[in-house]
């Protein structure tokens, strides 16, 4: 618990960490940090206050002994100056954090979009393959010139408002990551990548066939109900090969996505170069979703705990270049990720750039700022900060869990970094 104490202004010095009340009526972006340097601490006496929060547990320095004589307060004029400039930069900053946030709606409302287009194709599937296949080949011609365009591919973590469980949503999530992963080992042939999405959001199309009450059940399957759903990539692909137009990559996606490097998969048992670098890779991207988004939320993974299994206990089932290529463009704290940082702050990762992994954008819990207000901040850009751990959602107080909302379904959609 941290021990709050009350000191003169004069007796600030750097290394303190201190806490101002509110947010909106100081230069800073928190109400609550650790002076770092003297522009900061002239700021902090330019404020017109008498004393100050100070929280000792949090700070690398002790307060300056209380002087026998003020010091001499600078000259009006010139503090209301270099304090107007300094309100100045906030307000931009903080319309900058606006902008972004706007972004960052603007991708949910292109993901909603997408997921309905997505679930659009799977009510077709059964009826009319054909249709179904056309329309699936359309969305992942649009998917892929993002990955197309010489940007970076720029990751952003939806709302659960925009995202569920439902089987659409895993389709087009397995597309994206898919699709990430393709452009993180550096295929750019158009066809190549088309086919890639449209596999993708084909994979699971047999599912349909599988009963309801082994699709959701929440408790383990029986051996009995796990055949009947490792039938599901063959029902799959008899309800799609009849469709000439199809490619055969894509129909080689739908029947072998469950087949692994060591042999151990279905339907056939393939081992590594058996298995097409498309199948692969869907593979990798399907297996990564299904980790994160299981329908007991207890049993869920959260995005580095999933990388890190599919690494450490189940490497051997995936292509080791794919899946360090996978991690790598997932970065170490992949959007979703809750993360207390080395000060003491609390945030969950929205986005990442991938040409700047180490350094995601943040949205940070502060008390004193309103939740529709909070900040995303970059860890290069805005903090002198970097990550301390990763965070359960379970492990949050209330209030944090509440500000941050983790997300009960990790769901991505890609810009790149040029409409980002």
């Amino acid at each position: 618990m941290n021990t709050r104490t009350k000191v003169g202004i004069d007796q600030l010095c750097i290394g303190m960490h201190v806490k101002l009340d509110g947010w909106v009526g100081h230069p800073f972006l928190f109400s609550s940090f650790k002076i770092k340097d003297q522009k900061q601490l002239d700021t902090l006496r330019s404020l017109g206050l008498k004393e100050i929060e100070y929280l000792p547990q949090k700070s690398d320095a002790k307060p300056l002994p209380m002087p026998a004589q003020p010091a001499a307060p600078a000259a009006p004029a010139v503090a209301a100056t270099a304090l107007n400039e300094l309100m100045k930069q906030k307000k931009e900053r903080i319309e900058s954090l606006r902008q972004e946030m706007e972004q960052i709606q603007a991708a949910e409302r292109k993901y909603v979009k997408t997921a309905n287009a997505v679930k659009n194709v799977m009510r077709l599937a059964n009826n009319n393959p054909a249709q179904a296949a056309e329309q699936a080949s359309e969305i992942a011609a649009q998917l892929s010139e993002i990955f197309l365009a010489k940007q970076n591919p720029f990751i952003h973590l939806m709302g659960d408002n925009a995202s569920d469980s439902s089987s659409h949503f895993h389709s087009l999530n397995v597309t994206m990551l898919a699709l990430i992963l393709a452009h993180a080992v550096g295929i750019e042939d158009a066809q190549t990548l088309r086919d890639i999405a449209q596999g993708a959001m084909l994979h699971d199309i047999g599912k349909a066939m599988v009963p309801s009450q082994v699709l959701l059940k929440d408790e383990d399957l029986t051996p009995s109900e796990t055949k009947l759903l490792e039938m599901h990539p063959g029902y799959g692909i008899k309800l799609m090969q009849p469709v000439e137009t199809l490619p055969r990559r894509v129909k080689e996606i739908i029947l072998f996505h469950h087949e692994t490097a060591d042999g151990s998969g279905y339907p056939k048992g393939l081992k590594g170069e058996e298995i097409d670098q498309a199948v692969r890779i869907v593979t990798i991207a399907n297996t990564y979703d299904n980790l994160c988004n299981q329908r007991v939320s207890a049993r869920c993974k959260t995005p580095s705990e999933a990388l890190s299994f599919m690494y450490k206990t189940e490497g051997a089932k995936y292509d080791k270049t794919l899946l360090s290529a996978f991690i790598k463009s997932m970065g170490i704290y992949p959007p979703g990720t809750i993360v207390m940082l080395k000060s003491g702050k609390v945030g969950i990762v929205m986005s990442i750039d991938s040409s700047d992994l180490l350094h995601p954008n943040l949205m940070l819990y502060d008390a004193a700022i309103p939740k529709n207000q909070a900040a995303i901040v970059n860890l290069r850009r805005d903090l002198d900060d970097s990550v301390d751990r990763t965070l359960r959602p379970s492990a949050l107080p209330k209030p944090v869990f509440d500000y941050l909302s983790p997300r009960k379904h990790i769901s991505y959609f890609v810009e790149n970094a040029g409409s980002a």
